[in-house]
């Protein structure tokens, strides 16, 4: 299975990004019990009170699926994206976003995905990135003692700040992901482009994705079909 991940403006996706959908639910996890989702974190930075905490304009809680569960909470400023189909001597190769001056840009492990959210006035810019297709995930200690979590998928790889989280969390949350990785080429899970296509369908009619957004990807499903 290839790299699948969302590369999105929340309402609005990056130009050329893959987009590959939340499972269909009728609710959202917003009218979940945040202490109890909180209870079943594996790690103690998943609060109570950071699932209600404001992220772009809405509760972090907000931006999970009804069943999902989150698992780590992590807290940085930048995400440095390298295309790793991109020579390195070539420009477009890197890429960077930062967290808007005085926000912070929070990324969530769940049991579904690594969901990375930019903050923004008003809004965030997101990163979805399945746990199916992270190769590798390890913790990393950058320039002036920052810490990094990084990622590798098929064709590119995440560096994300992680320097503001507490003390173990990036380490707790590197080891999880490779604990839940899917073997070599298990195929368990996986989504064919008409499984995406009904799930697009549905955040459709919820009004999730405009029309247009909606055009954009059945035309990119219907050409993987």
């Amino acid at each position: 299975m290839g790299d699948r991940h969302v590369d999105t403006t929340v309402g609005s996706p990056f130009s050329g990004a893959v987009f590959k959908l939340l499972r269909a639910v009728p609710h959202c996890m917003s009218e979940r019990d945040a202490d109890g989702v909180a209870g079943e974190a594996a790690g103690d930075s998943v609060t109570a009170e950071a699932l209600r905490a404001d992220v772009g304009g809405r509760e972090l809680r907000e931006h999970l699926a009804d069943a999902e569960q989150p698992q780590f909470l992590l807290r940085g400023s930048i995400l440095d994206i390298v295309d790793r189909t991109v020579p390195e001597s070539e420009d477009g190769r890197r890429s960077r976003k930062v967290a808007s001056s005085g926000g912070v840009l929070v990324t969530l492990v769940t049991d579904e995905r690594v969901l990375v959210l930019i903050p923004r006035p008003d809004t965030a810019e997101r990163l979805d990135i399945d746990l199916g297709a992270v190769e590798t995930a390890e913790p990393e200690s950058a320039p002036g003692g920052n810490e990094r979590l990084v990622l590798q998928t098929a064709d590119k790889a995440y560096h994300i700040d992680t320097s503001r989280s507490a003390d173990g969390e990036t380490r707790d949350a590197s080891e999880f992901l490779r604990e839940v990785r899917p073997e070599p080429g298990s195929e368990a899970g996986a989504d064919t482009p008409l499984d995406t296509l009904d799930r697009l369908a549905d955040l459709h009619e919820r009004g999730a994705l405009t029309d247009e957004e909606f055009a954009q990807k059945k035309t990119e499903l219907l050409d993987r079909i």
